[in-house]
């Protein structure tokens, strides 16, 4: 041989010299197999297997190409077997991709892997810069959809996501958290599935292009349920269990998409007539219910539902009746952490306005959305907001015990205006003023600041006046 023959480099081609750079970094328990594969294609040449197979070994052990194309040259006149593509692209979606090796055994991923050399990771690149993804947001979408590979992306992903992108308005982030969400989007059908399905739930629901998109953001695996089989079916007992009508049916459905995915029979059925049988609601009240807090139809009965509404009744020491008042007022707190948010409430409330176990069950039942108040952003300032008004503690203490709903008004956009307004009047700060404060709305306290104003001035003309002689 010449001297540039020695070099395997020069007998191979970009590509092949790709793939025995990654065949050198696979373990070693993988290594003869691959070895054997590639020995194959030089068994027909005019040079001795054994010298060929050597040449190949050193060529493997001593050199690292820098390119590679993803169509192949023959090697001596003739094409490398479907072994050695199999090999390389599995070595590929192992070494780069971090592909399990027992995921490989899966038909899906055997389909892929017979792909021609550099056609995996050319279609992974693609996908990647397109979406910009970073290097684990690939290796997340590529291990759960594999099948993605299947297809050219110029040809079928482009106009996809083309298509997504316009129909639902959606900029490169909303699209990627979409496709991030529910990679299989990338195998469905623009024209048998896509469009139909975004098409009829915008008519069927009366939504704006923005809306559907919204919708599909939050639970992108609408798209892959059935219209006839799943969809359609769903609204339909949606309407007829609640009494809904058209508008009420799509607002219950933009505030929870995933009511789309709940079965029937197995979820949303049983749980109703749990929630029905437990609290005594009648088919309105349960109604109701619902279009407060869609998602209490997705939450477990035995595990959020029945201890929440148990531990309810045992704190508060309320019967059947009570419980299923508050929860009709407030159906949020079915929603509420027991340990984190709601005996945290009762115990700062119980505590702080030095209340006995009657007078906290009272309170909760006039004003059950006290659950609702952060005890470091609402109820702790306000409470300090009436003291240093009254300049009393236990006049502000006995204030709020008797209209609890004064922690419900916002100190910054109601409560400290309107209590300068009333100083600025010159009107004295009593527990009637900081109840007028609160409780009105704008329209009355105006009335009512006037009022006041008007009656203290005509207070102080008398007192100026001279006495009339007898």
């Amino acid at each position: 041989h010449n001297a540039t023959s020695a070099d395997p480099r020069h007998l191979l081609g970009s590509g092949h010299v790709m793939a025995m750079r990654r065949m050198e970094r696979m373990s070693l328990c993988r290594f003869p197999r691959l070895l054997s594969a590639f020995g194959s294609a030089f068994q027909a040449s005019n040079h001795s297997s054994q010298k060929a197979n050597v040449l190949l070994l050193r060529g493997i052990q001593r050199h690292h190409a820098r390119h590679y194309r993803s169509s192949w040259k023959p090697l001596f006149g003739r094409p490398l077997t479907d072994a050695s593509i199999i090999a390389s692209n599995e070595g590929y979606l192992i070494e780069t991709l971090g592909f399990p090796e027992d995921k490989l055994k899966n038909p899906r991923t055997r389909k892929q892997l017979t792909k021609e050399i550099g056609v995996l990771e050319e279609r992974v690149n693609w996908l990647k810069q397109r979406l910009k993804l970073e290097e684990n947001e690939i290796k997340k979408i590529i291990l759960s959809n594999i099948c993605i590979l299947g297809f050219v992306s110029e040809d079928n992903i482009e106009p996809k996501l083309d298509y997504l992108q316009q129909k639902l308005q959606l900029d490169d982030k909303l699209l990627r958290k979409i496709i991030m969400t529910n990679p299989s989007i990338l195998n469905y059908s623009t024209e048998d599935n896509l469009e139909p399905k975004l098409n009829w739930l915008q008519q069927r629901l009366d939504l704006e292009d923005m809306v559907v998109g919204k919708m599909i953001q939050r639970t992108p695996r609408i798209l892959a349920y059935s219209i006839p089989d799943k969809m359609e079916p769903t609204l339909h007992w949606l309407q007829k269990r609640l009494d809904l009508d058209d508008e009420a049916v799509s607002k219950m459905i933009q505030r929870l998409p995933s009511f789309l995915s709940y079965s029937i029979p197995d979820n949303m059925e049983p749980k109703l007539h749990s929630l029905q049988q437990r609290l005594d609601l009648d088919g309105t009240a349960v109604s109701k219910l619902i279009r407060q807090l869609p998602s209490i139809l997705g939450y477990s009965i035995p595990d959020k539902i029945d201890p929440t509404l148990d531990w309810l009744q045992k704190r508060l020491d309320l019967d059947d009746a009570e419980v299923s008042n508050i929860i009709q007022r407030l159906p949020k707190i079915l929603s509420y952490s027991i340990p984190n948010k709601m005996e945290p409430t009762l115990h700062w409330l119980q505590q702080r306005l030095s209340l006995t176990d009657d007078g906290l069950s009272n309170l909760m039942q006039r004003y059950p959305s006290l659950f609702c108040c952060s005890i470091d952003t609402n109820l702790e300032p306000t409470l300090n907001f009436y003291i240093e008004a009254l300049g009393d503690e236990d006049e502000a203490l006995s204030l709020v015990i008797k209209n609890p709903t004064l922690f419900g008004y916002s100190l910054e956009r109601r409560l400290k205006p309107r209590l300068e307004e009333a100083r600025d009047a010159g009107l004295f700060i009593d527990a009637g003023c900081l109840r007028r404060i609160g409780q009105y709305a704008e329209k009355g306290w105006h009335m009512s600041l006037d009022y006041q104003a008007r009656k203290l001035s005509r207070q102080k003309g008398f007192e100026g006046k001279a006495p009339i002689p007898i």
